[in-house]
């Protein structure tokens, strides 16, 4: 089944002004081109392996968990603060509100809805208001986030791009850029590969707090790419309990100057491809920051070196953690992992202990029945490359 919707007929209102309500044929319409370019990602791109997680189990288990509470975290939040307020308060890179959190938002809580339904036990046009209610969140959020115009990273200029940052602090950052020689982009790329790393394994071999957006296109046709990666600060993931405090910084946006030749490619969640692969040897300028205050801070060498040593070394310890845990254990670390995407949000909007972040227990009890791995891609592939249509989600509000 291809879904066939009529483009809306004011997409400046649709993409850009906060305050105007969609139709939901208009929502569907958003609905169905997140769909699309999420089923194409996943099926371009995307494995789901890992040594130490069964990926498919907890992806199921945690957008399942996500459409049973989003919607009812989001009613809190929106208590406190309206989406608009909450990324005004706050630096627009450089912490775990980022891009990537943002657009999985939606695409993971309609992924849970398509399994609710896969599964028998919802129907299609069960829990509109509830869908609108993450569905206004985001649109809000990311109207406030964006400096571009769009919501979605293939309706960008230049096509699949994003951008969050914009006038003073895009030529802040330029102007504290350094020249790439090879020492420094030797030293950068080392402490890139491991922040990614470890920070890769402490979200249970997810990419969720790796945010790339740009490019940011110079007058010179040069460009900028800025790549965040955010640890756990705040305490949130237990897993990292005792070594998140070996740590000396937590919060980073790593800065490249990058020439024309090169091309960078940002995917609807806000994972960046570059050809050539190998663009580092092109950096011209560069620069780690540190913004664990909520300012750009950039690192000398010296803090460079000591916090790669560092992370290389916290990276063992989770790494054996991990290796030591129950695999039932492991698989609730990653399932609150997905499911705790609001936390952030909650904790800028002041009413943190106001929810609970518990995962349901039907949802937790779920392990012995969803690590069946037959049955786990069974529902990954109904949901992901659905082969009777051509997005991941059906329409909201739809009869059966």
């Amino acid at each position: 089944m291809t879904l066939s919707l009529e483009t809306p007929a004011d997409l400046t209102a649709l993409y850009t002004d906060p305050t105007y309500e969609p139709s939901l044929q208009e929502w569907n319409w958003l609905v169905h081109r997140a769909g699309a370019a999420y089923k194409s990602e996943l099926s371009a791109r995307t494995v789901f392996e890992s040594e130490l997680f069964g990926m498919n189990t907890y992806i199921l288990m945690s957008m399942m968990e996500d459409h049973l509470r989003v919607p009812d975290r989001l009613r809190t939040i929106l208590q406190h603060a309206t989406p608009s307020e909450l990324v005004r308060r706050d630096l627009p890179i450089g912490n775990k509100r980022s891009f990537i959190n943002l657009a999985a938002m939606p695409l993971h809580y309609l992924t849970g809805r398509e399994l609710f339904v896969d599964l028998g036990e919802n129907g299609l046009a069960d829990g509109l208001q509830d869908q609108l209610t993450v569905l206004r969140f985001w649109r809000e959020a990311t109207i406030a986030a964006r400096t571009d115009g769009v919501l979605f990273n293939m309706d960008a200029e230049p096509t699949n791009s994003s951008h969050v940052i914009g006038g003073s602090l895009l030529e802040e950052i330029r102007g504290q850029l350094r020249p790439a020689d090879d020492g420094v982009k030797g030293t950068i790329r080392k402490f890139g590969a491991r922040l990614t790393a470890y920070a890769f394994l402490e979200n249970c071999d997810a990419r969720t707090a790796v945010c790339d957006t740009g490019p940011y296109v110079l007058e010179d046709g040069s460009f900028l790419a800025l790549r965040e990666t955010c640890t756990d600060r705040d305490g949130d993931f237990p897993w990292v309990d005792g070594i998140r405090e070996t740590l000396p910084y937590h919060h980073f946006v790593i800065a490249h100057r990058l020439p024309g030749s090169v091309r960078m490619d940002n995917n609807v969640w806000g994972t960046a491809w570059f050809s050539p692969s190998d663009y580092q040897g092109d950096i011209i300028e560069t620069q780690v920051f540190c913004t664990d205050d909520g300012t750009l801070r950039p690192l000398g060498a010296d803090e460079i070196e000591a916090a790669t040593k560092a992370i290389r070394s916290a990276h063992r310890t989770l790494y054996q953690r991990l290796a030591e845990t129950d695999p039932e254990e492991r698989n609730l670390y990653a399932t609150q992992m997905y499911a705790w995407k609001l936390k952030p949000w909650a904790r800028l909007a002041g009413c943190f202990d106001e929810i609970d972040w518990t995962v349901t227990p039907r949802i937790a009890q779920s392990y012995g029945r969803f690590s069946d791995p037959e049955l786990a891609l069974q529902l990954i592939g109904g949901v992901f490359v659905p082969q009777d249509r051509d997005g991941c989600f059906r329409p909201l509000g739809a009869e059966e």
